[in-house]
């Protein structure tokens, strides 16, 4: 596998991972489980970035 191949692989299971938090949120616990989702948000953001860096990196190569 290529890097492009395991950050893809890894934007989607972060994207699970947020989809499952949100769905089971409830009013006890939505602080601890926000700051989660917010975690993931900006993680697959900076992955996001970089797959974009690598992919222009490879159609200009």
């Amino acid at each position: 596998m290529n890097d492009i191949t395991l950050i893809k692989e890894e934007i989607k299971e972060q994207e699970e991972d947020i989809f499952r938090l949100r769905g089971s949120m409830q009013r006890a616990d939505n602080g601890v489980k926000l700051h989660r989702i917010a975690v993931r948000v900006r993680t697959v953001s900076r992955l996001k970035d970089i797959l974009a860096v690598l992919e222009n990196r490879r159609a200009s190569a």
